[in-house]
């Protein structure tokens, strides 16, 4: 009978301990994530590899940057004295770190564009010499067969005079 009560209580204390575990997720979940952080990594990203879908997000992270700015405006707006200070001052502080940010955004991209830019620049360059190239093989070839066909001729007009 004992050992029936041990499993119960063990039982119990593991379906208290999971509740617990799955009250807890939602708050660890909804924690607000540092933006900021997030689109500086994003940009680093890009920077490595630029991509379409790396420039989705990183607008998506400056509109939810925009948002919390506009929000948090919005909340000092509501407080009185020091508290409306303090909280124009954070919103002021991360529109500051938005501006940062979008700076380094504008250069990355401006890399990117002009790291393609010089890639374009050296796939034609590549195509044109290619084409030069095989231009000249072709003059060649059309040269050599000229002299071929001219050392032909003059072979068989000598051939020719010598028969008469």
């Amino acid at each position: 009978m004992l050992d029936h009560h041990r499993r119960r209580h063990r039982s119990s204390a593991l379906v208290a301990l999971a509740l617990a575990a799955l009250a807890a997720l939602p708050a660890a979940c909804s924690r607000p994530t540092d933006i900021p952080a997030e689109i500086e990594a994003q940009i680093e990203a890009y920077r490595k590899e630029p991509s379409d879908a790396r420039q989705a997000r990183i607008e998506a992270s400056f509109a939810k940057l925009d948002a919390e700015v506009a929000e948090l405006r919005a909340d000092a707006g509501t407080r009185t004295g020091n508290a409306k200070d303090e909280a124009f001052a954070k919103a002021d502080a991360l529109s500051a770190r938005a501006s940062e940010l979008r700076k380094s955004w504008y250069g990355a991209r401006f890399g990117a564009a002009s790291d393609a830019a010089k890639n374009a620049v050296k796939q034609l360059g590549v195509t044109i010499g290619k084409g030069i190239e095989s231009a000249g093989e072709k003059m060649k070839s059309a040269i050599a067969g000229d002299d071929a066909a001219d050392d032909a001729g003059a072979a068989a007009g000598a051939d020719a005079a010598t028969d008469d």
